[in-house]
């Protein structure tokens, strides 16, 4: 007689999968256990609570033992699950854009407020190094605008430009292929400029977890250099405009006093820095005194 196949429920999965994670030191395991399963179920994470005793299938539990293995070979969860978000908006990320970062709200926040008080009916906005979109799309999701967002990969365009009609913000954002290092800027045709630029110096770059170094694209998040490449170029065609109002930078960890010297060393003031939610300094505004 043959045996049995066990039929698997949905908490006991949560909680092997659990304890494999935890054993194999992923952060957050409980987690990232919840997350997977809802959605391989297509359910939400809530609903898994009101589903314990659900017997999962056959092609679901082989599709879900698929992306545990992924992650257990520290695939990051949002390129398992194709998505996360952004200013409560969804976005679609794969390995061609950076995942979006909770802290790098702030500089999305601190652009619109900017904008907000210039008082313009339709302020005119550049956007360097836009990777998946999420920092114009939240912009543009939240006030009149328009938006150039600019990168150097055409697969990040393209995952961008999805992003942005997903969110309704096509009419608001032209999405445009750029080298800001070799091609010619001009920050006068804008209000406001904003950048989460690549700031991991080569030698840091080396020494990331898993998630970041094997996964995520390489050019969104080192220079190839001491991390201070992007912020030279923009900081000089900041100093050569003259009436773009304002330019917001994140900036990295333990960095505001590199970024600093490079302000004293073009002689530019009225700047501020402002801490993120770990009271580390992670966005540089910079405003045209008027």
């Amino acid at each position: 007689m043959p045996e049995a196949v066990k039929t698997w429920q949905v908490l006991e999965l949560i909680n092997v999968t659990e304890a494999l994670f935890a054993d194999n030191e992923i952060e957050n395991p409980r987690l990232n256990a919840e997350l997977l399963l809802a959605d391989t179920l297509d359910i939400r994470r809530f609903d898994l609570y009101l589903s314990f005793d659900r017997p999962v299938g056959e092609n679901e539990l082989s599709a879900y033992r698929n992306r545990v293995k992924r992650r257990l070979a520290r695939e990051p969860l949002q390129y398992i699950t194709g998505k996360t978000e952004f200013f409560g908006l969804p976005i679609e990320v794969n390995p061609a854009v950076l995942i979006p970062r909770p802290e790098t709200e702030l500089l999305a926040e601190k652009t619109l407020a900017i904008a907000q008080g210039l008082k313009f009916s339709s302020p005119r906005i550049l956007e360097i190094g836009t990777g998946s979109g999420c920092i114009s799309i939240a912009i543009a999701h939240s006030i009149e605008c328009q938006i150039d967002a600019s990168d150097i990969s055409k697969d990040a365009l393209e995952t961008a430009k999805k992003n942005s009609a997903a969110n309704s913000t096509s009419e608001k954002i032209n999405f445009i292929l750029k080298d800001i290092l070799s091609e010619p800027a001009n920050f006068d045709d804008y209000d406001i400029v904003v950048s989460n630029p690549p700031y991991i110096p080569i030698d840091e770059y080396n020494l990331l977890e898993a998630e970041l170094k094997n996964y995520e694209p390489r050019s969104a998040l080192t220079d190839e250099s001491d991390g201070l490449t992007f912020y030279r170029k923009i900081l000089d065609i900041w100093s050569l405009s003259t009436s773009c109002s304002a330019l917001l930078l994140e900036i990295g960890d333990n960095k505001s006093k590199s970024v600093e010297t490079l302000l004293k060393e073009r002689k530019i003031g009225n700047y501020a820095f402002h801490n993120d939610l770990l009271r580390i300094p992670r966005v540089l505004i910079l405003e045209r005194k008027r």
